[in-house]
């Protein structure tokens, strides 16, 4: 158990560290083309990526995961999970050529057509990836990856804001997509060297485990794309756009925030998939630390949204503060149930996945039409808050049915940081009320400071009125220990050097 929390710790610490960069790298790139380009432009590229996320989707063989998922893997494992990738990516890049004319028609705009063209390309180029790439994360070494994650990052968004300068085009957030995706596929065999070869000699044996995690990747999809191609169609590109870059940014700070955990919880779960105590033990401990790490930062983001996007996006995109304020903290209460769908792939039960997700599927559209028919976006709004409470709801009682976690423990998990966040949430709101009349920038950096401060301050003197328990304050504090003691080390080797 303690080589394995080391490694996820060192992986965390890894994954953390390359999220921050990304994370910093695709807010800048957001705020410049947001500046330089219009909803209009946002709008449209959505409607030709929501057919791309959908198509992926719905094909997802989830060959990764199988191979993670598989105790020993050998070459004709692999060599057949690349044949299977590039046979999909083929059918992906068909498919959208196919569908770029009724798009077109359906929204009653002719550049649909040519940007679908440009993402079959993407799609094809995407589909060649190294399949090998995948023992990374089945040693539990993730700094490889990372790497190639922010090389594809940096491609983005140099490309994306050199032609939003040059042209002012919607081109600049297709051709960076297609930019990254080129580097990506040529940095996977740049590290880790490997010539793939045809095979479908273990087809069967990956779609056992695949098979249900693609059907439940697909209805994920449809089901949380609905609600934007149902808005375009109704409201057209520019609320679309609006809507589009207020969901982005509600999610980056939970998103990156709980990456560094979510991204290794897979790979260890099917770790201890024989275990049941110690797995049970790492499942709430997931989710307390996910809830420590997302509700601050979803519902804090919700509270500066509107004066962060007032002064960096400007009033044309005063939708979108909306969007992001009401999105911030729906998105902070999914830290519930973020582990549970790796839960359930690491013991290999993803037709419980599936099963789930087509339940919720018929839950939530009717709530998401309903609510865009009644109150237009803000009926939206509402739509998502409802099904996402009942989603949580719903996967925490699976995880119950998987392990035997009672919902109340799994509630319970991130009780700490759900008093601390309401306890932020109290002074920042106060705070911004005092400071309403005061300039944009000032009012948020006061907002900012007060959050932190509060937020740290209410945790703190909740862990230790509870007796210094296990947990997302004990994990900090072992932390900045371990960075201490480096940087002591560093300054006494100095101080020694003559």
């Amino acid at each position: 158990m303690e080589g394995v929390r080391k490694q996820l710790s060192v992986g965390a610490i890894w994954t953390a560290g390359g999220r921050v960069v990304s994370n910093l790298l695709g807010v800048v790139s957001m705020l410049v083309l947001a500046r330089l380009l219009t909803p209009v432009d946002f709008g449209l590229v959505t409607l030709a990526t929501i057919v791309l996320s959908i198509v992926a989707a719905v094909t997802e063989l989830s060959l990764s995961s199988a191979l993670i998922q598989h105790k020993n893997p050998q070459r004709e494992h692999y060599d057949t999970a690349w044949t299977l990738n590039a046979l999909r990516a083929s059918g992906i890049a068909i498919v959208l050529v196919i569908a770029g004319y009724p798009a077109a028609w359906i929204y009653h705009d002719d550049r649909l057509t040519s940007i679908f063209f440009a993402l079959a390309g993407g799609a094809l180029v995407g589909g060649l990836a190294n399949p090998r790439l995948v023992d990374f994360r089945r040693r539990l070494s993730f700094h490889q990856e990372i790497f190639i994650d922010l090389i594809n990052k940096v491609v983005g968004v140099v490309v994306a804001v050199a032609i939003a300068l040059a042209f002012r085009s919607y081109w600049a957030l297709v051709i960076s997509t297609l930019a990254s995706q080129v580097v990506g596929v040529v940095m996977s065999y740049v590290l880790l060297p490997y010539l793939p070869r045809i095979s479908f000699a273990h087809w069967r044996n990956l779609f056992s485990f695949s098979g249900w995690a693609a059907l439940s990747s697909g209805l994920n999809e449809i089901n949380w794309r609905a609600d934007q191609l149902a808005l375009g169609d109704m409201l057209g590109a520019g609320p679309l756009g609006q809507y589009t870059v207020g969901d982005r940014l509600a999610s980056l700070p939970v998103r990156e925030s709980t990456a560094p955990i979510s991204g290794v919880l897979f790979p260890a779960f099917a770790r201890l998939q024989d275990d049941p105590e110690r797995l049970r033990h790492a499942f709430l401990r997931s989710q307390s630390l996910l809830a420590a790490a997302a509700l601050p930062m979803g519902v804090g983001f919700a509270l500066v949204a509107r004066p962060f996007i007032d002064m960096v996006l400007g009033p044309a995109w005063s939708s979108a503060a909306l969007v992001a304020q009401v999105l911030g903290v729906v998105l902070a209460t999914t830290a519930f149930k973020l582990p549970v769908t790796p839960l359930a792939m690491g013991l290999g039960c993803t037709r419980s996945l599936f099963q789930l997700d087509l339940t919720f599927i018929f839950i939530r559209l009717p709530l998401i039409f309903a609510g865009l028919l009644l109150g237009g976006l803000s009926g939206l709004l509402f739509a998502r808050c409802i099904s996402a409470a009942i989603g949580i709801m719903m996967y925490v009682f699976l995880a119950r049915r998987l392990i035997g976690v009672s919902v109340r423990a799994q509630l319970l998990a991130g009780w700490r940081a759900s008093v601390a966040t309401l306890f932020m949430a109290g002074c920042v709101w106060s705070v911004g009320l005092m400071a309403n009349n005061e300039p944009e920038g000032l009012q948020l950096t006061i907002m900012v400071l007060i959050g932190g401060i509060s937020y740290c301050g209410a945790s703190l003197v909740l862990w230790l009125v509870s007796g210094k328990p296990a947990g997302p304050e004990r994990e900090a504090l072992d932390l900045f220990q371990f960075v201490r003691r480096g940087v002591s080390a560093i300054y006494r080797e100095r101080l020694a050097d003559p």
